[in-house]
């Protein structure tokens, strides 16, 4: 063949003659012809192998496969075939660029050497490789799949089940191989399926998941949910159908379980929520009447004896509605009620205003009750003013209760985080008994104290610590407990807050407009010509509201239900109705909504809403439907008056402008 030609090919072509040593033995080859590409593989850098001894280039190859195959094929004259990989190069490195690769020879006798032709293979050796590889992977992964998979061709043959879909329908392996997929399923499902590898024989979807019925070897129908997908085989020339079926009996039962458990659950919580509100409406009905009246009596003219058993009344019916308003909270912190309402708030003067409050307790034990709050902590915070109060009420009433000499001291200190949020830390230490180790995980959980023996000396429902712990939480803090029982105890109270020099800047300017200042009418009292409705089918409650008003100088007028009271609004003028939610006939909330949609003259009358439903968010929720006010019973006489007077101040305000205008 023309040399010319022999280096146009992609062929490694060389012919060697053997060189001997004195015994005759071959210890070396001298190349005797190369073509070009023969050239370029042991001299990348240039130049001709012709002439050179093989051994002077490449060291290493006395010792290669090759080498010995060349031997064998020169003294018996037979051709040889062999692979050539990962070749090491020698020392001086010429054939580094060689290493890794996979050469196929073909070792061919010609004279008294031989003739080796070669060809590269690597990228061929690599790309089998790795499709082994990754037959082998995706075969283990088939083979060891939960879930039962089938591959089928077009025409519906299983040409695979993995041992899972096996067992699942009481299969051998290989059984199903070569059947028709029909043999599995039911009838409609077939078809479904079928229907859905049409669409993606189509190219319209790459995957469907749907729920099915398999049929075992022996008839029983399994649900399963099954995913449907496609993939196209080159070499079968058709689109193939993976099917990954799962077994969801027993997920089905535990779903309907888990069903049947949560309405059971949320019927318990509704039914827990309804008794609750009931209790809360019942016991705060005669609460009313005994904190009333005892109010009443309280601002009478009484010796010290009759005004020291008054207080007892007061003391003793305001811990009792203590006690109904932390199990009302912890009702609703645990069904996901409780709400966190942030509002600009002097959290200085709050802490001040708690302290003062506890202070007459804390002198009746003879302890010194201490505030500090150090000066990191701004004046005007964006908090929970009721929720903060609330927490730190609890701690500081703990601490006075469980202490009998020394002092109860309140710390509060802020660092600021990022941007304009802060930290609130709230520390509150006493001299008192402590609390054991291993009770203090104990104490914030509801219903439970340190002992039972607590209960009795001191009283209480053991609800204070776990709501604190809740409510801090929810205001993105904690509540937690240093304590050592001949020391005394250390609760810290943190949550977060607001900066309020970083409210919105539409809020400050709303804070510095001025506000046109009232009427001079309106800005007096209107007690002495306003006239009053209140509407209560309960006469103990319309007696209590009634004293309250009347020694205020209202003139006040009474109706027992709804009903009753729109026919005495038809009848006569009112400046303002104290309305009670829950009565017989016609209750509250309809009676409101009849007259305002009524063309009466009382239609824009104020209404204050007057309820035993005191759940948190309960005063927002009667804002919310158009009430002017809100009043929760027991009835406070200061809260009552204020509401009262504001309602009719408001409306004086806006009869004015709408007078003006």
């Amino acid at each position: 063949m023309d040399a010319a030609v022999l280096d146009l090919l992609p062929l490694t072509i060389v012919e060697l003659a053997p060189i001997r040593d004195s015994d005759g033995q071959i210890v070396d080859f001298i190349w005797m012809e190369a073509n070009e590409a023969a050239n370029r593989v042991v001299l990348p850098e240039g130049g001709s192998i012709v002439g050179l001894r093989v051994c002077d280039v490449d060291p290493a190859y006395r010792e290669s496969s090759m080498f010995f195959d060349a031997v064998r094929c020169i003294e018996t004259g037979e051709p040889r075939e062999l692979f050539n990989s990962g070749r090491r190069p020698s020392p001086n490195g010429r054939l580094k660029h060689l290493q890794g690769t996979v050469v196929r020879y073909t070792i061919l006798p010609k004279d008294e050497g031989c003739l080796i032709c070669s060809v590269e293979i690597t990228d061929l050796v690599r790309e089998r490789d790795t499709a082994n590889d990754s037959y082998e992977m995706f075969l283990a992964a088939f083979e060891h799949a939960v879930q039962g998979i089938t591959l089928t061709t077009e025409s519906a043959e299983i040409i695979y089940a993995n041992p899972a879909l096996n067992d699942l329908l009481g299969y051998e392996p290989g059984e199903l191989q070569g059947q028709s997929s029909a043999v599995i399923m039911r009838p409609e499902d077939f078809h479904a399926i079928v229907k859905a590898g049409t669409k993606m024989w189509g190219g319209k979807i790459e995957q469907e998941i749907s729920d099915m019925t398999l049929l075992s070897k022996t008839g029983e129908e399994i649900v399963v949910s099954n995913a449907l997908s496609s993939v196209y085989s080159e070499v079968r020339g058709e689109r193939i159908f993976i099917s990954h079926a799962r077994d969801v009996r027993e997920e089905r039962k535990l779903a309907h379980k888990l069903a049947s458990a949560v309405q059971k659950a949320e019927l318990a919580t509704q039914l827990k929520s309804e008794f609750l509100a009931n209790m809360s409406h019942e016991i705060r009905t005669p609460l009313n009447g005994i904190l009333g009246m005892a109010q009443v009596l309280a601002t009478s003219d009484l010796d010290p004896q009759r005004a020291d058993q008054v207080n007892v009344i007061l003391e003793s019916g305001n811990a009792l509605l203590s006690i109904l308003n932390d199990i009302l909270d912890l009702s609703k912190i645990e069904a996901g009620h409780m709400e966190v309402s942030l509002v600009e708030a002097d959290l200085r003067h709050k802490l001040d205003r708690l302290c003062k409050l506890y202070e007459p307790s804390a002198d009746d034990k003879g302890l010194k009750l201490k505030l500090f709050i150090d000066p990191s902590v701004p004046s005007t915070l964006v908090i929970d003013p009721i929720r903060v109060r609330q927490c730190v009420g609890n701690l500081v009433s703990n601490a006075i209760k469980f202490t009998e000499a020394g002092d109860v001291l309140v710390v509060a200190t802020g660092q600021r985080g990022d941007g304009d949020k802060m930290t609130v830390t709230i520390h509150v230490s006493d001299t008192g008994c402590g609390v054991p180790a291993d009770k203090m995980d104990r104490i914030f959980e509801s219903f439970a104290q340190a002992d039972g023996s607590t209960t009795r000396r001191y009283g209480g429902t053991g609800l204070g610590l776990p709501i604190t712990r809740q409510l801090a939480r929810m205001m993105g803090g904690d509540v937690t407990l240093v304590s050592d029982p001949q020391r005394g105890s250390v609760f810290t109270l943190t949550f977060e807050a607001e900066i309020a020099e970083s409210v919105s800047r539409e809020t400050l300017l709303r804070k510095l407009q001025p506000v046109d200042p009232k009427p001079d009418d309106a800005s007096q009292s209107s007690s002495a010509r306003a006239r009053l409705l209140v509407v209560d089918d309960n006469a103990i409650n319309r007696r209590v509201a009634r004293t309250f008003l009347e020694k205020d100088g209202y003139e006040v007028d009474e109706a027992v239900n709804g009903k009753h009271a729109l026919e005495k609004l038809e009848g006569s003028p009112f400046d303002l109705v104290l309305m009670d939610i829950h009565m017989p006939e016609l209750d509250g909330q309809r009676a409101f909504d009849q007259l305002r949609a009524g063309p009466g003259r009382n239609a824009a009358i104020p209404v204050i809403a007057l309820t035993a439903d005191s759940m948190r968010g309960d005063e927002e929720k009667f804002l919310a439907r158009g009430f002017n006010g809100y009043v929760s019973k027991p009835i406070d006489q200061s809260s009552l008056l204020t509401v009262v007077e504001d309602c009719l101040t408001q409306a004086a305000t806006h009869d004015d402008q709408r007078r003006k205008a």
